[in-house]
C-alpha cells in the first residue's frame, strides 16, 4: 500500500506540473483552455468542476493527465469525424503565432525541468551536500563475483573520479565508455573494467533495486522493535562475533551464514562493550534477525548558501539530463539492452518506495526531481502525442510556411498512440519479468 501510495503521490505531482506548464501560457495567450485534468477521464471522470471557461477534474485512469486547448490536434481528436473548422476560432490554438504555440507547448518539459531546480535548490540550501566517502571505508566491500571485487577490496575510484557512494547507488557509472573500478587490494591497486555482458546483467540487477555493491560492514546490530534480536534481548551497538561457532567477520557475512544455515534457531556469541555473552535466537521465517547495521558511516557535509544550492541544483539537473540523453543513445544504438533497462510502473513504485525508506520525505522529493527530469527528454522526443511531436509539426509549419494537413497530423497521433502503447506494455511486463 505504501508503494501504491508513493507511486500516486508521484505522478499527481508531476502530471500537474508538467500541465501546469501548459496551461499557464495557453491562458496568458488567450486561448481557450476546455478541460485540466489530473489522470484520464476514461472511461469515466471521478469529479469534475468548472472556473472561467474550464473543466477541471481528476480521471478514473492514472496512468497521466491532459490539458485540452480548443483547437489543438491531439489525442482527444482521434476517432472523430469531421476534423477541425477550416478557419480557426481567434481563442483556438491553431489562431494564435508559431512563436506562442510553441512555447505553450514546450511548456510542458519546461516546467519539469524548473520544478525540479527549484525543489533541488530547497533541499541543497536546507540540508546541503552529504556524501559518503567510499574511498576512506578501512574496512571495504563484500565480495561482488561479477566484478572480480573480493571481501576488502577498497572502492577508490569510478571511472577516474573519487568513490562516493551516491555514484554507485544508481547504474549511471555504468554509461561511460569503459566503466572503470579502481580497487585498493591489500597493497595492490588494481583497474577492474565492466564488459559489455556485465554492464546488462548489472543493468538488470539495478533495474530490480538489488545491491550491486555492499559495504563491509562490523556485525554490530540495530535491532528492529519486536523483532527475534529485540526479543532475545540484544541491543544497539551489540557485536556479533558467532554463529553456532562460526566466527563473523561483517553484517554481510553474518546474513550469509544465517542463510547457508537456514534453522528456526541459532547460538549467538555476543560482545556488549566489554561483556561477551551468548544468547539463543529464534528466527523469523526467512532465517533473519530482524536487524539493522548500527555503525554509522563516514560522512562529508558541505553547507551551501542559496546561490550555491542554486548553482549545484543547475549541474545535478544537468548532470541527469545527459546521464538520460546518454542512455537513450545506448538503447537506440544497442550499446544497451533495452529488457534491462526499461522501467514501468511497478520499477518506478519500487524505487519511490526504496528512496522514501532510505531517505524520508527528502529521499523521496529528491527522486520526484530526478524524475521530473526524465520525463521533461522523454516529452521531447519526436514522437507525435508527445511535446516533441507536436513541435516537429510547428518546425514543419515554419519551414513551410503551411499548416500539415488535418489528415496527416491524424495518422501521426494513430502511429504514437500505437508506438506509446507498446512501450508501456513492454514496460510494464518488463517488471513483471523481474518481480
Amino acid at each position: 500500500m505504501l508503494t501504491l501510495g508513493l507511486f500516486l503521490l508521484a505522478l499527481s505531482l508531476l502530471i500537474i506540473v508538467h500541465e501546469l506548464g501548459h496551461f499557464l501560457p495557453a491562458k496568458t495567450f488567450g486561448m481557450r483552455v476546455e478541460k485540466f485534468y489530473l489522470f484520464f477521464d476514461w472511461p469515466r471522470k471521478l469529479f469534475s468542476w468548472k472556473a472561467n471557461g474550464t473543466e477541471y477534474g481528476i480521471g478514473i485512469l492514472p496512468l497521466g493527465g491532459y490539458v485540452k486547448i480548443a483547437g489543438m490536434v491531439d489525442e482527444s481528436q482521434l476517432g472523430k469525424k469531421g476534423g477541425l473548422p477550416s478557419v480557426p476560432q481567434p481563442d483556438e490554438f491553431r489562431a494564435k503565432p508559431i512563436y506562442q504555440r510553441a512555447i505553450v507547448i514546450a511548456g510542458g518539459p519546461l516546467m519539469n525541468v524548473l520544478y525540479a531546480i527549484v525543489l533541488l535548490t530547497g533541499i541543497f540550501y536546507i540540508t546541503g551536500v552529504h556524501r559518503v566517502p567510499l574511498f576512506s571505508w578501512q574496512l571495504g566491500l563484500e565480495p561482488q563475483p561479477l566484478l572480480g571485487i573480493v571481501r576488502g577490496d577498497r572502492l577508490l575510484a569510478v571511472n577516474g573520479a573519487p568513490a562516493y557512494l551516491d555514484a554507485v547507488t544508481s547504474p549511471e557509472w555504468l554509461l561511460a565508455e569503459t566503466p572503470t573500478l579502481t580497487i585498493l587490494r591489500g597493497k595492490d591497486t588494481i583497474h577492474l573494467q565492466v564488459s559489455p555482458e556485465v554492464r546488462d546483467t548489472l543493468m538488470a540487477l539495478y533495474g530490480r533495486s538489488q545491491s550491486v555493491f555492499t559495504l563491509r560492514l562490523p556485525a554490530e546490530i540495530d535491532p528492529l522493535p519486536g523483532g527475534p534480536a529485540a526479543r532475545a534481548g540484544l541491543k544497539k551497538g551489540d557485536l556479533i562475533l558467532r554463529i553456532d561457532e562460526e566466527p563473523v567477520s561483517s553484517f554481510g557475512e553474518m546474513r550469509e551464514i544465517l542463510q547457508r544455515l537456514q534453522r528456526d534457531s541459532v547460538t549467538l556469541e555476543v560482545r556488549r562493550g566489554s561483556q561477551h555473552f551468548q544468547v539463543r535466537v529464534r528466527l523469523d521465517s526467512t532465517y533473519r534477525l530482524q536487524a539493522y547495521p548500527a555503525v554509522a558511516l563516514p560522512r562529508e557535509v558541505q553547507n551551501l548558501s542559496l546561490p550555491a544550492a542554486f548553482a549545484t541544483a543547475i549541474s545535478q539537473s544537468f548532470r541527469i539530463t545527459g546521464t538520460n540523453l546518454k542512455a537513450l543513445f545506448y538503447l537506440i544504438t544497442g550499446r544497451a539492452r533495452i529488457s534491462e533497462t526499461v522501467s514501468g510502473p511497478i520499477g518506478i513504485a519500487r524505487v519511490a518506495e526504496q528512496s522514501f525508506e532510505n531517505s524520508g520525505w527528502l529521499g523521496f522529493l529528491t527522486f520526484t526531481a530526478a524524475l521530473s527530469l526524465i520525463l521533461a527528454v522523454m516529452n521531447l522526443l519526436p514522437i507525435p502525442l508527445l511535446d516533441g511531436g507536436h513541435l516537429l509539426f510547428l518546425g514543419l509549419e515554419a519551414i513551410f510556411r503551411k499548416e500539415p494537413s488535418y489528415r496527416l497530423r491524424e495518422v501521426a497521433q494513430y502511429i504514437g498512440l500505437v508506438l506509446i502503447l507498446a512501450l508501456m506494455l513492454f514496460a510494464f511486463w518488463n517488471d513483471l519479468r523481474r518481480l
